[in-house]
């Protein structure tokens, strides 16, 4: 790994993740005396205007979420040629982590990450924002099981200017939408999808679709059913696996059409079910006539 980068009010502590668009460090606020994650356009693209563009825009969208269930924003900036933005820390793991340490999660723990996660893209599509890289990797859980959206390094609101953008396809392969692999027009109806393929992966150790490159995989998103979860792990309820499996229809009006719509869903299945005595059926009475 290359020298740390120098800012000014940051100290950078290590590195703490890395993506194409930049590498994500632990870092101190020295004015604030708080820890953040700092992170950085790298130097290769801190030339190129059409970069530092993607990369501020990143952090504006980001910074116009202001929910307990996503990590937000709080600096952004220019220090000696260095492209920044500072983010809350969150100490914790990722989904992803969780379910390789541990195995797949009890229904109970499915359910309230999902809930959460669907609360945090009802904001983000009170905004107009898409997120477009809903995965198990940036879903971060904390120690108080508190859960936190991250990576907004792909997302979109819908009434941005995409002039001289040019058009690719954008998520990962394994939990991607049909509309975004044709490069169709997207609402918040794909990041429910995408949830729906994190929710499959936490419930069965397994990606939806496997294939031995990204191609075949994204082909199986767009013409094949996943296997259903409860045939790789019968524990999970038959209503748990009916979410779940309509989250990841092909066809964007067949899945549900608003966070809000899941959010109903989900608070169904964590609510109790109610319980009545059993009553015993009556003997029909029977009449005594006079002759």
């Amino acid at each position: 790994m290359g020298a740390r980068p120098q800012l000014e009010n940051y100290r950078i502590i290590e590195q703490i993740g890395k993506g194409a668009m930049g590498a994500v460090y632990k870092a101190l606020q020295i004015s604030l005396n708080r820890m953040v994650a700092l992170k950085i356009l790298p130097p290769k693209l801190a030339t190129d205007k059409n970069y530092i563009a993607r990369f501020l825009q990143e952090a504006k969208v980001a910074a116009k979420l202001n929910h307990e269930n996503i990590v937000y924003v709080i600096d952004v900036g220019e220090s000696h040629g260095v492209y920044y933005y500072a983010m809350e820390y969150v100490e914790g793991k990722t989904v992803k982590q969780i379910v390789e340490e541990k195995g797949v999660m009890e229904e109970p723990q499915v359910c309230d990450i999902a809930l959460q996660a669907a609360r945090a893209l009802d904001c983000a599509y009170s905004h107009s924002i898409v997120h477009r890289d809903i995965k198990p990797s940036n879903l971060m859980v904390t120690a108080e099981n508190v859960v936190k959206l991250c990576d907004f390094g792909l997302a979109r609101q819908l009434d941005m200017d995409m002039k001289g953008v040019t058009a690719t396809i954008a998520g990962t392969p394994y939990y991607i939408s049909p509309e975004q692999i044709r490069n169709k027009p997207l609402d918040t109806r794909t990041d429910i999808y995408s949830l729906g393929g994190t929710l499959y992966f936490m419930v069965t150790g397994d990606v939806p679709f496997s294939g031995s490159s990204p191609v075949i995989v994204m082909t199986k998103h767009l013409y094949e059913k996943p296997t259903p979860p409860r045939a790789k792990n019968p524990k999970i309820s038959a209503q748990l696996e009916a979410v779940i499996l309509k989250c990841m229809q092909k066809r964007p009006e067949e899945r549900f059409q608003s966070p809000a719509e899941l959010i109903r869903a989900l608070e169904s299945l964590k609510s109790p079910k109610p319980s009545f005595p059993r009553i015993k059926p009556r003997r029909p009475l029977r009449r005594r006539f006079r002759r």
